[in-house]
This record gives structure tokens, sequence and C-alpha cells, in this order.
């Protein structure tokens, strides 16, 4: 239209192409302002097991409206949604399945073709956080090879004539009912009981050396036990190499704590990390038991 209106000198035809050159200019400007003003709050998923696909709520609010905005993750199908002026959306996107870690969440786009069609504008969120996924759970009791010992170290009796016998120490027991000079001599902590005192229940070691086959083998038959004791209130303690070893039982906010600080640590277990604080999944070893 340029070329013929300046071949022609047609003051109607110059008049037509820079109007529509400033609407696709303005419609290009208004688009991405739009776009601009959106404001996303991504919390963190929950955790899951390996291999599953999660659910990733994503808070959206503009302060202009956006009337049409697709979501997607690492370009595949996307999600549409639609944002009111001054009103918050959350939309939960679906996480794809992924071996277990602590692996960053993938990259979200955020396509809009507002105000009139003309232009796809995209904007590319980088989350800068991460996933937890522990090991699958695979319940197979014949991977334990040893039972726990629970054995106690004798009786006794005190000097106020009620008997007593030493039992190894649990968690949350009294300073004054360890003996530290028992400690001194074989290293190990014992407490005192007295017959009277109703036994506490021994917790279910969970030990990785106890198990047998390859790590994601163990890992797995380690994690169904602990969700199994977890979910029936049961006491455990959970053992990792070079690890500190991390006991719990009940139902309450401690307990769960614990519950999900062991995940973590199954979840982790192996895995080098690379310079932003993630795990490095080695080739070869995504697969699950």
């Amino acid at each position: 239209m340029l070329v013929a209106a300046i071949n022609y000198g047609n003051n109607l035809i110059f008049l037509l192409a820079f109007t529509m050159l400033a609407l696709i200019v303005n419609s290009a400007w208004q688009g991405w302002r739009a776009l601009g003003s959106l404001r996303i709050v991504s919390p963190s998923p929950d955790m899951r097991p390996a291999g599953s696909t999660g659910h990733w709520p994503l808070r959206l609010s503009s302060r202009d409206g956006l009337p049409a905005v697709d979501l997607s993750l690492d370009d595949d199908s996307s999600t549409p949604v639609s944002l009111p002026p001054g009103d918050t959306t959350t939309v939960a996107l679906t996480l794809p399945p992924a071996p277990r870690g602590y692996l960053p969440l993938p990259e979200v786009t955020i396509a809009s073709r507002f105000p009139l069609g003309l232009w796809e504008i995209e904007r590319r969120v980088i989350p800068g956080r991460g996933q937890w996924l522990y090991p699958t759970p695979v319940e197979d009791s014949s991977q334990e090879v040893r039972p726990e010992d629970r054995s106690t170290t004798g009786s006794r009796h005190e000097p106020d004539g009620d008997p007593t016998h030493l039992r190894a120490y649990q968690p949350g027991d009294p300073l004054r009912r360890i003996v530290f000079r028992h400690y001194a001599k074989t290293g190990r902590l014992v407490s005192r009981q007295t017959e009277g005192e109703a036994p506490p229940r021994e917790p279910t070691v969970i030990d990785y050396d106890r198990y047998r086959g390859p790590r994601e083998t163990r890992l797995s038959a380690m994690t169904a036990r602990l969700l199994q004791l977890t979910d029936a209130g049961e006491p455990w303690t959970i053992r990792l190499p070079g690890i500190r070893p991390i006991s719990a039982g009940g139902h309450g906010d401690e307990a769960r704590r614990a519950r999900r600080d062991a995940l973590r640590q199954l979840a982790r277990f192996g895995r080098p990390r690379d310079a932003a604080g993630f795990d490095h999944v080695p080739v070869g070893t995504e697969e699950l038991p």
C-alpha cells in the first residue's frame, strides 16, 4: 500500500497504510504491556514418588486483565486461562514423571495474542526452585536380610530397692535416665527403666545395610517400609550411610517433619549436585525398580 501510495500520490492510500501500521505497532505494545503486568506466584509442588506425574499450582494475577493466555511447560501442551482485571486465578499444571531427587522445575512459557491477535507474545519464566521426588515405594520384605536386635542389656536394682533394667536409648529419654558410664565403656547409649514403667515401643530400624540388591531397589524397599510405619503411627529410625539417622513415631507435627526429612534423605541419597544446588541424575540411573 505504501508503494502504491507513493507511485500514485494518493493521500487516502497513505492514510490507510499508516493507520494499519499504527494499529500493528500499537497491538504489539498493548500485548507486551498486558503480559508484562502479569504477576506469577509459584509455590513448590507437593513431594511425590519418582515416576509419577505431579500437580504444580500457579497463582496468576493481572492489574489490567487478560482475556486469554496460554501456559505450557517446556513447549508442551498449553493450558488456556482467562484473567479478569485485578483478580487472582490458580492454575494447576501437570508435571511430567521424573527420577528421584531434588530436581529443578521446568520453564513456564506464557503466550498471549491480546488484544487483536496480530501478534503472539511470549514470556518465559524460570522458577529457580525445585521439586522433590522420593524413591518409588516397592513393598518387598525379602529385601531385608537381618532382623533388628531388640534385646536389653540386663537388669539391676537401684539403691532404693526399685528394680530396673537397661534398654537401648530412645529419642526423648530424660537425661537423668541415660547411663553415661555404660556409654563410656561400650560406646552404646542405654537408659534405665523401672520395673513398674511400661516399656516403650522399640522403633523399627530401617537400615540401608540391612537391605540387599542395587541402590534403587534398596531405597524403594526402605521408602515403602517408612510409609507403612508412618501411616500406622509406629516408631521408626532410618539410617543411610554417611547421614545422621532420623527417628520419629506417632502422628504429630514432629512426626510429619521427620517423615518429610527422611523422604528427602532417600530422594537425594547418592545423587551429585550441580552448581545451582539441584541433583544431577547420571545417565543410565533413571530407571525405576
